[in-house]
């Protein structure tokens, strides 16, 4: 039922817009609350928290090892129900964020092409409490296919966060019309 090869594509091809939309955000911008609800650190962070636990714990479990690579303050500060304040100093840089988004981004990609495709229409392994069940989804091919579609909520909010901080409208066929490659 699932294909793992486009699930793949899809979370690269995701990533690479992610990307591109947070690369444009100044990192003295990044903790700004244009609206009063969130800003581009809290988005970022969740971004990496949600993939590791739909692309990874749901996926295959925790690990000892998983602490390399995500810090255990990510579930308090962006996790489900975490709520966002402009106090800068509660918060990890934007590069360190941007390096634990990689990270766990890179271990998600290589865990997720080591799987056998059989293994997608597994049954998740959700946690115990709050985390039992997922609304969306009951297997590994779910989870990571839903983990794509979260991830575009987020780059929009960011979109939307940029706009409210001043900035114009990303011009990306434009940019592609002059040989902007977004690989």
């Amino acid at each position: 039922m699932y294909d793992k090869d486009r699930i793949i594509y899809q979370l690269e091809r995701t990533r690479v817009l992610s990307l591109q939309m947070i690369e444009r955000v100044p990192h003295d911008q990044w903790f700004e609350m244009p609206l009063g609800v969130t800003h581009v650190a809290w988005n970022v962070g969740h971004m990496a928290i949600a993939e590791y636990f739909l692309g990874l714990v749901f996926v295959r479990g925790t690990r000892e090892s998983d602490r390399d690579f995500i810090p255990e303050s990510y579930v308090e500060l962006f996790g489900y129900g975490s709520v966002a304040t402009s106090d800068r100093s509660s918060y990890p840089s934007p590069s360190e964020m941007l390096e634990v988004l990689g990270s766990v981004h890179a271990i998600l990609l290589n865990e997720t092409t080591a799987m056998p495709a059989a293994e997608l229409s597994e049954s998740c392994k959700f946690l115990e409490g709050e985390f039992d069940h997922h609304p969306i989804f009951e297997d590994k091919g779910g989870a990571l296919e839903w983990l794509g579609y979260h991830e575009h909520v987020h780059m929009g909010a960011i979109g939307l966060l940029r706009r409210e901080l001043g900035s114009k409208p990303i011009e990306y066929f434009q940019e592609s019309r002059e040989g902007k490659r977004f690989a």
